[in-house]
């Protein structure tokens, strides 16, 4: 039987001495300790499970991030970090037969696993719009109708822009979804907004507009920057939030350099801005005309 002894001394009135042994039983303290440890063995198993499954999953995760890329005139510069192990931002950069190139930033709300569930399968679905030559426009109502009909999650939304670049007339095609302006940049440094034209979707069927896409005529020299609210919503020391006014003074301050290092340069005047830890998924794309 597992005890625990314990003695002391005593005196009597007449001074002599005693010692007295005192025997615990712990029979029930080390059952319950042994089936502790039991318990946080399988914790720690079930941990290493978790940490092996969110290892691969950011790995599929990332396998989503926008890339850099050199097609025709353009050259696109790309940039993507979630919040957590893994996010619910994702990002496209893919040409669109031999005449046109897609550019694409979704914003799904929340973060980890879920949103990265959801933002997976909002991906599937606009890979196969896009391997079917859907427009942009149609590409909004198209996903639009998937979410709100198909992932019924209250209170789930996404935001998307898409720039479709047309090689030889170097045309843009935008059509955008509740998202941040994207920034058009001339050489001389005036900057123009191309607006969201549609709702946040997933959460009414008609969030669509009936003319969702506006065409812009780009020159050689010009540069689109498409961004999730990430970079948007970050506040300074005094609680201030840094908004697209903020950032597209960023951006045209940064456009007078090379395509890779006017990345960096956002990048790290947004993170000069911040104060504390980031609070969103942040992923960027820059396209330059040449």
């Amino acid at each position: 039987m597992p005890a625990v002894v314990s003695s002391r001394i005593v005196e009597d009135l007449e001074g002599r001495q005693f010692t007295i042994i005192t025997f615990t039983d712990i029979t029930e303290q080390k059952r319950t300790q042994a089936e502790l440890q039991e318990a946080n063995a399988k914790l720690r198993e079930r941990q290493e499970e978790i940490d092996r499954e969110l290892q691969l999953a950011q790995r599929v995760q990332r396998s989503l991030a926008p890339q850099c890329l050199r097609w025709g005139p353009f050259t696109v510069e790309a940039f993507y970090m979630p919040v957590s192990t893994i996010g619910g931002d994702f990002g496209l950069v893919t040409p669109l037969g031999d005449d046109a190139l897609n550019l694409l930033v979704c914003d799904v709300t929340g973060h980890g696993i879920s949103a990265a569930l959801i933002a997976n399968r909002i991906y599937s679905e606009t890979m196969h719009l896009l391997e079917h030559h859907a427009d942009p426009g149609e590409m909004l109502r198209r996903l639009n109708e998937f979410v709100y009909r198909h992932i019924q999650v209250s209170g789930f939304y996404f935001t998307l822009a898409i720039a479709r670049l047309h090689d030889h007339r170097r045309r843009l095609t935008f059509a955008s979804a509740g998202h941040p302006p994207a920034l058009w940049v001339a050489p001389g440094g005036e900057v123009r907004r191309l607006e969201s034209r549609s709702m946040v979707l997933g959460l009414l069927e008609n969030a669509v507009d009936e003319n969702p896409v506006e065409e812009v005529q780009l020159s050689r020299g010009d540069r689109v920057a498409l961004y999730t609210d990430g970079f948007t919503e970050v506040f300074d020391r005094r609680g201030e939030q840094l908004g697209v006014d903020g950032l597209e003074e960023i951006v045209r301050q940064a456009a007078a350099l090379p395509l890779e290092q006017m990345k960096q340069r956002i990048l790290d005047r947004v993170g000069a801005w911040r104060h504390g830890p980031y609070t969103d998924d942040m992923s960027l794309v820059l396209v330059e005309v040449q």
